[in-house]
């Protein structure tokens, strides 16, 4: 690397500084109809006159307060991310120097396909990155957007959210949520009461059903990941959100039975069985995608059945990519997603940083609302949702295929390589399902 390329990062954090704000402290609850202010990029492209060693130019933008989070195809340009406070500053330094070609922000742009649902503006778990997000920049959604401007939105693909149920249906003393009407449901079945009506007692299951598959550009709420999947509801968690190994290894057949290609599973414990293993295996063995929640323990140990190898162990990020507090991590971690945080609102949008999707008032199964949920729970779903956009782009892959898909597309975070606190690193749908 030329030497004046090496001092014009390193003076950077001399010659700039800057205090990001603290979090403000947010409970949360139901979201208005109030859009988000804009906000410019935090990233800055700049093109250098002569080749650099990467590694080392890395090192000393860390060093220098600065991160470098992105680089061009061939290395023809680099992408630093800053304070946005900094950026007009950074474009301007960086501009002056004699080893830089070029400098300019990585300006935001709108996707084509964003959707026209209601509340999409506080979806920032699924955003792609740089998109405004209240009052700061969303780096850490999933890239929904990406993947639906290629066609990617699950098509075809049959996804089991094997889980409290689902309001799906106007039966009895339940509803459909309005959020899914429109969405196409297949073989519901409810392993706790052994029928074919599998409606949500707790509301959990509803929450991360639509974020999987909620009914998108339809006017109102929130989006869907896989927004044109089709959800197999499978209750195997009672109204108290608990249920016995029996009753997951039942649903897991079920779901199998019938076809599905991924299954949900936010749900765990801290022990295992040979029944519940078996039905992990089984399911594999089938061909089938299997995405479960690490854990919510906030300590080092994944949560069964996550931890089965069968299994794409999901942890949670917040809005700022780091792990919460209550995300479970250690060996056999696979991937994170976005899991949320209620405890803080970091992009200043005015609620707290959980996943958004519509569910029901507890206790109140025909009173629905939008809720921030946290949680592993919250971020499995994700994943088992861009798994139904692989399986749709790559109709003939095999499982393991999709697995190795999502896994090696996912954006590093921590400790380069895999870690045990993010595992390969957070999911990304645009570049899974190519």
């Amino acid at each position: 690397m030329h030497r004046s390329v090496v001092l014009a990062v390193l003076a950077v954090a001399a010659s700039l500084s800057a205090q990001a704000l603290p979090p403000v402290l947010h409970t949360g609850g139901f979201v208005n109809g109030n859009a988000p202010r804009a906000m410019t990029a935090d990233r800055v492209i700049v093109r250098f006159r002569g080749a650099v060693d990467e590694a080392t130019l890395g090192e000393i933008a860390s060093a220098a307060g600065i991160k470098l989070v992105d680089r061009g195809s061939h290395g023809e340009f680099y992408v630093f991310r800053c304070e946005p406070a900094l950026v007009d500053a950074m474009v301007t330094w960086f501009g002056d120097q004699a080893g830089v070609e070029y400098a300019e922000r990585d300006a935001l742009a709108r996707t084509t396909v964003a959707p026209n649902d209601t509340h999409w503006s506080y979806q920032w778990s699924l955003f792609n990155q740089g998109s405004a997000s209240g009052t700061s920049v969303s780096n850490y959604g999933v890239r929904a957007e990406g993947a639906w401007a290629n066609g990617a939105t699950g098509a075809g693909v049959v996804v089991a959210v094997v889980d409290t149920g689902v309001a799906y249906e106007n039966f009895g003393s339940f509803a459909a949520a309005p959020d899914l009407v429109g969405r196409t449901f297949v073989a519901p079945y409810d392993a706790v009461a052994n029928d074919g009506h599998a409606n949500d007692e707790n509301r959990h299951g509803t929450h991360v059903a639509g974020t999987i598959g909620q009914v998108t550009n339809n006017g109102i709420g929130c989006a869907g990941i896989a927004r044109d999947c089709t959800i197999m509801p499978v209750r195997v968690l009672n109204a108290s959100g608990s249920g016995s190994h029996a009753q997951i290894a039942n649903g897991l057949a079920h779901a199998v039975a019938n076809n599905a290609k991924v299954v949900n599973m936010s749900l765990g414990g801290g022990s295992g069985s040979t029944t519940l293993q078996n039905a992990v295996i089984n399911a594999a063995n089938a061909d089938v995608t299997l995405c479960a929640a690490a854990g919510n323990t906030g300590r080092k140990g994944v949560q069964y059945p996550a931890i089965y190898t069968q299994c794409i162990a999901v942890g949670a990020t917040r809005f700022n990519g780091a792990r919460p507090r209550y995300g479970t991590y250690g060996s056999g971690l696979d991937v994170v997603a976005p899991g949320g945080d209620t405890t803080v609102d970091q992009n200043g949008d005015g609620y707290a940083d959980g996943v958004l999707q519509q569910t029901f008032a507890s206790g109140a199964p025909t009173s629905f609302g939008y809720y921030f949920f946290q949680g592993t729970s919250m971020a499995t779903p994700h994943v088992a949702a861009i798994a139904a956009l692989v399986r749709q782009v790559h109709p003939t892959w095999s499982a393991a295929q999709v697995r190795a898909r999502i896994e090696s597309t996912a954006t590093d975070l921590g400790t380069a390589g895999y870690d045990q606190t993010f595992g390969y690193g957070l999911v990304n749908a645009h570049l899974a399902a190519q």
